[in-house]
């Protein structure tokens, strides 16, 4: 009959409150002195416990209400029998002190046979065992109670008492209990009371010597066997339709059946024996095969995942290694083929890894003493670990069960062999043959063992494992099918997943769970690599995020789900994601080092490129940027060193300059491979990456290089910037110098801040650059951006600055350099020259040194007016004659002639008389209505003319603090 929710609890209800009115009864009889009666009424509050309409959670409050109500009752007559024992040593004391000690033996003889036939205690005790009979007389009165369940409990209180008083046959009680606790065979209330009697003896089992232990292991072991058949017995009572909530109840009860091996474990481990006794070898005899076969034979899934699982908590570690061919080849083998084994062995090797871990942790001293102390005290024999024997026998384990279960899921595969990586690392971590046979046999039977999984998410932590653990990421080089296995892994986000493990391992990032839950991550020094091999090593694992391509659109990233940037003006849509993997790969390159060798360095690096860098042209612009960097980082060092040693041996070493000049020709096929494929929305990238090469080039002095590194920027130019538009969206405000102008103006610019530090250029190949960019500027289509890049070029002309050693001479230079030189030398003959001549000569020497050609400066800047005075926007002229002003100043500080006070005064001339004009019309056009502060126009007049006003007073302070600018007139 099926009892509804609500009337359990008023049945729990109404058996609690029975409980208690019958248990205060009992105690008031207890009270005085009333054992019967007190007996009557706990046999009452006991016929509660024989209810089966209660879940194991109520009955199981039933069962505490109960306990506590006995160990009331077990006190009371423990107290009674101590109290008897005390007034009948004062009554044997007494009997001593008046009749001779014969006689005394005679009537304690008398006293013992009365007692052996029955009498009354008060009658015939004279002797210290003589309240004995009392409690066996009530241990055999309770036994007479009509029904079995308040029989058996009050039996197990009163023999648990009685076992606990000197003199008690404690075995033959324990006997007795075990036997008569068969009576009840309802699983609920059987295993309530056999728990019950395995918690009043708990304290009370004999092991003084052998046979009393053997008493004791066989007394535990035997409620555990009938504790572990009803609790299987449960599962198969009442109607199918139960069986779920059968299950449930029965994981409820569970811990009553473990609660035996519990102390059953506890028992062994505090008996010491003789000194032939070994605790592991009594274990592996004795204990190990009743209780596994016990396991073995219930054939039930729950009862043997649990009882497993308890066997290897409970019990030391050195037992489970003296058994553990036996725990995995004749039990893990035999138990319920739905039981899921990978979880039982991940038990056991995370029991033995950290008993290795704290068996690591101890100290030599600490060892030796516990080693000691074992020996003297528990003289338990210490098991000598054989990591390789270890995990061949696991091995062996895994191979069986493959054979007999080839259809075994793919989960199971993949936590035993995470678990045998685990026990492998842990024990024998330079063992690298233990991991690749584990990685050789998931290679070879991963189809198979796959053909019955619907993904691959459960190999993904087979290869995180070894990652996270290895400290040097290099170790994976030792594994050769841990890449086979690898490549098998069809989902390719597993793959990039594994890829960024890797990556995060070579760049020293530990990522870690904290206690709440948070994830951290610790920075270590990061790994580099010096050879191909260890370049292929690593780079075989990026090739998916190098060839990962993010472009396509998606839905998620049109509506925001996933953090997106638009790139290539709008036509393409990439992830932060992918952004954050090729900016790893970035990182990794910068990890490709041989401080010992740079060629072979650079070497390295080319080899990366053309191996592996170039699978996915389309993401070559996020990684060929930092590859282009670092090998001009490594041509610098090798270059100035080559230079250095030129300069010592005064001599060319023609080995170091070709091997030079042929990296830097590499270094160009790289970067037209760059402007190949992404010429359309990257070239202004580009032109920098050509500009940098040039620059350090000419550093090298290797001017051939040099100049075909400008004459691709010049193409670039061409090609792709002068028709582009600019990157920058928002307005360019015309009459702002700093505002960038276009993108064809700002790539002008560029390309002239470098060439102005060019100087190892022969003369020619100098003049034909500026010369070509000086055209480029002149032919820009905006006004403000020509007469800018015309005046900006100028200084192409005019070398303020040396930039190069003292005592070296420009090739651009040099030549004129050389014709003074010899001029001098026709001139000045005499020997006896005054030190005046020689200092005037060493002024001209280093006057020559610098190229210039006033001329050259003089028409740029009077193409700039041209263009300037051109402009249909008369403000922007103003500000556009003001500028060149600036520039006409500046060459004139570094003493170019033409630039002088003549000059300068008629522009400032032209300037003023530009005002006048502009200040005129402003006042005609004036009307009440207008407000000149809010006007756009006069904005920028007053702009103009506050610019003016500073270049002046700039002038006037020059002329009065160093004396510059004579004939101007401000």
């Amino acid at each position: 009959m099926v009892v509804s929710i609500t009337e359990q609890k008023q049945i729990l209800q109404s058996c609690l409150s029975a409980i208690k009115h019958q248990s205060n009864l009992m105690k008031q009889c207890l009270n005085e002195n009333n054992i019967l009666q007190a007996l009557k009424h706990c046999s009452n509050f006991l016929n509660e416990l024989r209810t089966n309409q209660l879940t194991p959670k109520q009955y199981y409050e039933l069962y505490i209400a109960v306990f506590d109500s006995l160990e009331t009752l077990s006190n009371h007559l423990l107290n009674s029998h101590n109290l008897k024992q005390h007034k009948l040593e004062k009554r044997q004391a007494a009997l001593d002190s008046t009749s001779t000690s014969d006689k005394n033996a005679d009537d304690k003889s008398t006293t013992h046979k009365n007692v052996k036939n029955g009498d009354e205690i008060s009658k015939n005790a004279v002797g210290k065992s003589a309240t004995t009979p009392f409690l066996a007389d009530l241990y055999e009165l309770v036994q007479y109670s009509g029904n079995i369940v308040p029989r058996l409990y009050m039996m197990i209180v009163i023999g648990t008492t009685y076992m606990s008083t000197k003199g008690a046959p404690g075995k033959e009680i324990m006997k007795d209990m075990i036997e008569m606790c068969r009576g009840v065979q309802h699983p609920i209330r059987g295993l309530f009371l056999r728990y019950y009697l395995s918690q009043r003896t708990k304290h009370l089992l004999p092991f003084s010597n052998a046979n009393d232990f053997n008493d004791t292991v066989e007394f535990l072991i035997s409620n555990f066997i009938e504790m572990n058949k009803l609790w299987v017995r449960l599962q198969h009572q009442g109607h199918s339709s139960e069986r779920e909530l059968r299950y449930r109840e029965r994981k409820e009860l569970k811990i009553l059946v473990g609660s035996n091996l519990v102390r059953l474990s506890q028992v062994i481990d505090d008996y010491n024996g003789d000194e032939t006794y070994s605790s592991i070898k009594y274990y592996q005899d004795k204990v190990f095969p009743t209780i596994t076969e016990q396991i073995i034979q219930c054939r039930d899934h729950l009862a043997q995942s649990y009882l497993i699982d308890v066997l290897i908590q409970i019990f030391p570690d050195d037992f489970h290694f003296a058994t553990l061919d036996s725990l995995l080849s004749d039990v893990f083998l035999n138990l319920h083929p739905l039981l899921k084994k990978s979880e039982l062995v991940a038990t056991l090797i995370e029991r033995f890894i950290t008993y290795h871990k704290f068996e690591s942790d101890m100290s030599t001293s600490e060892i030796k003493e516990l080693s000691l102390e074992s020996d003297e005290k528990q003289k338990k024999i210490k098991t000598t670990i054989d990591s390789t024997q270890l995990f061949n026998s696991f091995w062996k384990f895994y191979l069986k069960l493959y054979e007999l279960d080839p259809q075994l899921p793919s989960e199971e595969h993949s936590e035993l062999l995470q678990s045998f990586i685990r026990l492998s690392l842990t024990y024998d971590p330079n063992n690298y043959q233990n991991l690749d046979v584990v990685y050789k046999f998931a290679t070879e039977k991963e189809g198979q063992i796959k053909a019955n999984a619907e993904n691959d998410d459960i190999w993904l932590q087979l290869l995180i494992v070894p990652i996270r653990h290895f400290d040097s990421i290099k170790t994976l080089f030792k594994l050769p099918f841990f890449h086979e296995f690898y490549l098998k892994l069809s989902n390719k986000q597993h793959q990039k997943q594994i890829s960024l493990e890797i990556i995060n391992k070579l760049l020293g990032i530990t990522t870690y769970g904290d206690e709440d839950g948070n994830t951290v991550q610790e920075i270590h020094e990061p790994e580099t690599f010096t050879t191909t091999e260890e370049v292929d090593g690593i780079f075989k694992y990026l090739l998916v995020l190098i060839k990962d391509s993010d472009k396509q659109n998606s839905t998620s990233k049109n509506l925001g789900v996933t953090k997106s940037i638009t790139i290539n003006k709008g036509e393409n849509v990439i992830s932060h994601e992918f952004l954050s993997n090729q900016e790893k790969i970035c990182k990794v390159i910068h990890l490709i080092e041989n401080p010992s060798d740079p060629f072979k360095n650079l070497s390295n690096l080319m080899y990366a490129r053309k191996k592996y860098l170039n699978k996915n042209f389309d993401n070559i612009i996020y990684t060929y940027p930092t590859l282009i960097s670092r090998i001009l980082y490594k041509l610098k060092i090798v270059g100035y060193a080559n230079l250095r040693q030129q300069k010592k041996k005064k001599n060319t070493e023609a080995s170091q300059d070709l091997m030079i000049t042929s990296n830097f020709k590499n270094l160009s096929i790289i970067i037209d491979e760059l402007y190949q494929y992404h010429a359309e929305f990257n070239s202004e990238l580009i032109l920098k990456i050509y500009l940098n090469a040039a620059s350090v080039a000419d550093q090298l002095k290797q001017e051939s290089i040099c100049y075909e590194l400008y004459t691709q920027c010049f193409i670039v130019y061409e090609e792709n910037l002068i028709l582009g538009s600019s990157s920058y969206q928002q307005h360019i405000n015309p009459h702002d110098s700093l505002a960038g102008g276009s993108l064809q103006y700002q790539s002008i610019i560029h390309v002239a801040n470098k060439l102005v530090s060019a100087r190892y250029f022969n003369k020619e190949n100098y003049e034909n650059l500026i010369t070509k960019l000086t055209l480029y500027g002149s032919k820009l289509l905006k006004k403000q951006d020509q007469c800018r890049a015309v005046y900006s070029c100028s200084h192409l002309w005019w070398w303020c600055e040396l930039l190069i050693e003292h005592g070296e001479k420009s090739p651009t230079v040099q030549p004129e350099a050389a014709k003074e030189k010899s001029a001098k030398e026709n001139i000045q003959k005499d020997e006896d020259q005054s030190s005046r001549d020689r200092e005037e000569a060493d002024d001209e020497e280093d006057e020559i040194e610098l190229y210039r050609d006033a001329k050259r400066v003089l028409e740029c800047l009077q193409k700039s007016l041209r263009v300037a005075d051109s402009c249909m926007d008369p403000y922007l002229s103003l500000k556009l004659f003001v500028e060149i002003l600036n520039q006409c100043l500046i060459f004139n500080i570094y003493g170019n002639a033409l630039a002088d006070s003549r000059y300068i005064n008629g522009l400032i001339d032209l300037i003023r008389t530009n005002i006048d004009n502009l200040r005129d019309d402003d006042n005609n056009a004036k009307t009440d209505a207008a407000d000149e502060e809010d006007d756009k126009e006069a904005r920028l007049f007053k702009q103009s003319v506050g610019y003016f006003e500073r270049t002046l007073s700039y002038i006037r302070d020059q002329q009065e603090v160093e004396n510059r600018f004579e004939g101007i007139v401000v």
